[in-house]
């Protein structure tokens, strides 16, 4: 009897810990970007990524997705949402082959990037995670 307990247990632990994994979507809730790259993980469908933006100034801002070279595809979605300080949608855009680009001239303020989709997969892979390339002029 204690083994049959034992080996049920051992089985629920097993499919119930795939249900507790991290998918990477509370690590970049807020996250500021700057000038550069800024690493975004994996994005998974149901859990966008946020990211805020604050400009001293009057600005281009060119904001550019990538995947791990080899990793886009048609079947990698992404989606990206630039919301003003009041709420207010700037831009959106859809992915071209998995990736995402904006181009905007934006005044001074706080702004939010939210970033959805699927970026192709689950785990730690190099090969599912996105960065954002931020250009400000």
């Amino acid at each position: 009897m204690k083994i049959k307990f034992a080996l049920a247990a051992a089985i629920i632990s097993i499919v119930a810990t795939p249900a507790f994994a991290s998918f990477g979507h509370t690590e970049s809730q807020g996250r500021q970007l700057t000038e550069g790259v800024t690493s975004g993980g994996i994005l998974t469908s149901g859990f966008p990524h946020e990211y805020a933006l604050s400009l001293s100034e009057s600005s281009e801002v060119r904001i550019a997705s990538d995947h791990f070279p080899g990793s886009s595809s048609l079947t990698l979605r992404m989606k990206a949402k630039l919301v003003n300080e009041i709420g207010e949608i700037v831009t959106e855009t859809d992915s071209f082959n998995g990736d995402f680009a904006i181009d905007e001239n934006l005044d001074e303020g706080e702004y939010r990037l939210m970033v959805s989709g699927d970026s192709g997969g689950l785990g730690d892979s190099d090969m599912h995670q996105y960065s954002l390339h931020v250009d400000i002029q």
